[in-house]
């Protein structure tokens, strides 16, 4: 039946008919929505927990890092330092080491120039045979040897 021939009357008991059902499936409907938005609101908030824990645990996880690489730092920092006195000993010694060559070169020098001043006077005397050696007795029972020139 096409909705134009309804009457009046009949019309209204439909209405009323299909008010007391509808009234009880936007009940229905209702509840349901409010039990499937609670559903979801659940997923949520169980989503946002199982985050929230795997959040805490990368935390705890960098901070076991940051702690291991913090360590490092201070043990590097602690072998630099150790390799630094060591270098400084080290330079310090070799300018001892350094100082100590230039003095025995400078006193190695000055007694090459007074041996040589000495052997050219030998030299010089044996040239000019003006060496004489004397030997005496001293009361003493000593030999002597002195050198004129």
């Amino acid at each position: 039946m096409d909705r134009r021939e309804i009457t009046p009357e009949a019309d209204k008991t439909h209405q009323n008919r299909l008010s007391s059902v509808t009234e009880e499936e936007e009940e229905q409907d209702a509840a349901y929505t409010i039990v499937t938005v609670l559903d979801k609101v659940a997923n949520i908030v169980d989503s946002v927990q199982a985050s929230q824990k795997r959040i805490e645990e990368r935390h705890r996880e960098m901070e076991n890092a940051i702690k291991t690489i913090q360590i490092d730092i201070l043990k590097l920092a602690q072998a630099h330092g150790n390799t630094g006195y060591t270098v400084n000993k080290l330079l310090e010694k070799t300018r001892k080491v350094s100082s100590t060559v230039k003095e025995v070169r400078a006193r190695v020098e000055r007694q090459s120039t007074s041996v040589r001043k000495v052997e050219a006077k030998q030299e010089e005397m044996l040239r000019k045979n003006k060496f004489r050696v004397v030997i005496y007795q001293v009361t003493t029972s000593l030999i002597s040897c002195s050198a004129v020139i």
